[in-house]
């Protein structure tokens, strides 16, 4: 008996210390190519859900804190007129998407480094997830300025309370990522992978951060070595423009970066929460709580194509969720102040209750806008009109043949606001020009209060639970 007793404690000892069946852990899963191309797929997800909503897909900045949406209901009201707090679910959501994306990008970009792999499956794995944590601290930074600066994976309890970082290191950390990205992406993807992140998207963002620093020379380097890539045919202006964000035109040509949804795996609510109020398709089609403003409409001007692709108009009928619809003045007037909706983005033909459309966040027309207005910031105004001509030529409208460089700048202004109407970009715009007080805090009881509303606050738990945080932003 005494001598089996080895063998039992033996035994015993190999059992208590096997990994149970099913488990993945770092030490398990970074082993194969296989292993590190799924660790930098799974860096994207969080995209879908860049406020950590219940609906995925929508931006509060990109489109509802602007002046093209009619403060309306519940939350999207509060963020049009600044009537948010510390607590407020956007505030607290914008933050928390944001982390837990760069969290993955944080655990893909430790572990993959370290594998013994093909130096280019890696480097294209690491690129992927340098971008995303780059465009999650882009978000942070425009926002709430100073912020943490978490660049590693946690794998103890030490270093649980980072401080907030300089605004100059995170911009300083978001270039060398998307630097990094630019030099070791593809320009393009195989069919079977289309929707990855490309060195052309990576330029492209790199553009858009030295147009927020206004670094012009900078700006209109990267935006020009995005075009370079229309030559070799991997971006175009498509011909169509009623083709822009539609569920059977995804990631085409145009398409710089897009963020993936499936009608089969995950629903994008955007197109909920834009469709037109009171169309009775059921509880998860049109919930209609974007109104547009009088404001966007008449930003059109007469003969512009884009508007009929932009607005649904009394008199129309449409398909959506697989029937046929005719639209009425009524769905727009009964709860906002236009007879018009949205209908850029809000086009698809399946189950009512799944849509599947993908959410364009950047395209090739707002490259050709970018390289536009860094070169009229330069005062090489007379090199951006043919830019500026070549987006207005497909809305069916002139262009002027000279133009001062302050007539240029609200050209190209006017130009990005009618062009992605709809499309997560105007209020990050209005930040970057600086113009929010002008437009956001005109509107009718907006709380708009100089060196206070230009950032959000911190969310009141990172200050109760971050010891190392005691500082607000200014005003709140």
């Amino acid at each position: 008996m005494a001598a089996a007793l080895p063998m039992l404690f033996s035994s015993c000892s190999d059992f208590l210390t096997e990994e149970p069946f099913g488990s993945v852990t770092p030490g398990s899963f970074y082993k194969t190519e296989a292993d590190a191309i799924k660790a930098g797929t799974s860096c994207y997800r969080q995209l879908q859900n860049p406020s950590d909503f219940w609906a995925q897909g929508l931006d509060p900045v990109g489109d509802i804190q602007s002046d093209d949406i009619h403060q309306f209901l519940g939350w999207t009201g509060l963020l049009n007129t600044f009537k948010f707090d510390e607590n407020h679910e956007a505030i607290r959501g914008v933050w928390k998407a944001a982390y837990k994306g760069i969290s993955r990008c944080n655990s893909c970009l430790g572990n993959v480094a370290q594998m013994g792999i093909k130096e280019q499956v890696k480097n294209e794995v690491l690129g992927q997830a340098s971008f995303i944590r780059a465009y999650w601290y882009f978000r942070l930074v425009r926002l709430y300025g100073s912020v943490p600066l978490i660049t590693k994976e946690y794998t103890s309890l030490e270093d649980l309370y980072p401080t907030r970082a300089s605004v100059e290191s995170v911009y300083d950390l978001i270039i060398d990522d998307l630097t990094f990205a630019a030099e070791n992406l593809p320009s393009d993807w195989p069919s079977s992978e289309k929707g990855r992140i490309t060195k052309g998207a990576a330029m492209a963002y790199l553009s858009l951060v030295n147009l927020q620093l206004k670094n012009w020379a900078e700006a209109e380097k990267w935006a020009g070595k995005v075009m370079q890539l229309e030559g070799e045919g991997v971006y175009e202006l498509l011909a169509d423009f009623s083709k822009i964000g539609r569920d059977d035109t995804k990631n085409n040509k145009e398409s710089v970066f897009e963020v993936q949804y499936s009608s089969e795996h995950s629903k994008n609510w955007k197109t909920i929460y834009f469709s037109p109020r009171g169309v009775n398709l059921g509880r998860d089609s049109s919930y209609g709580w974007m109104q547009v403003t009088q404001s966007i409409v008449d930003e059109f001007e007469e003969g512009d194509k884009r508007f009929q692709y932009t607005f649904f108009s009394p008199g129309e009928k449409f398909l959506i969720g697989g029937q046929t619809i005719e639209y009425t003045e009524d769905m727009g007037t009964k709860f906002g102040p236009t007879p018009y909706s949205i209908k850029k983005g809000n086009l698809y033909y399946g189950d009512m209750r799944v849509c599947g459309n993908n959410n364009v966040i950047m395209r090739y027309a707002e490259v050709i806008l970018f390289r536009a207005e860094a070169l009229n910031e330069l005062g090489k105004t007379n090199e951006a009109i043919p830019l500026l001509k070549r987006i207005r030529d497909r809305a069916g409208l002139t262009t002027k043949s000279s133009y001062t460089q302050e007539e240029m700048r609200q050209a190209i202004r006017h130009e990005r606001r009618v062009e992605f109407a709809f499309e997560d970009i105007r209020g990050w715009d209005l930040i970057r020009w600086g113009i929010q007080k002008e437009t956001m805090g005109s509107i009718p009881d907006s709380k708009w209060q100089d060196g206070k509303t230009e950032l959000w606050p911190l969310p009141a738990f990172v200050l109760d639970e971050n010891e190392n945080i005691n500082n607000q932003n200014p005003g709140w």
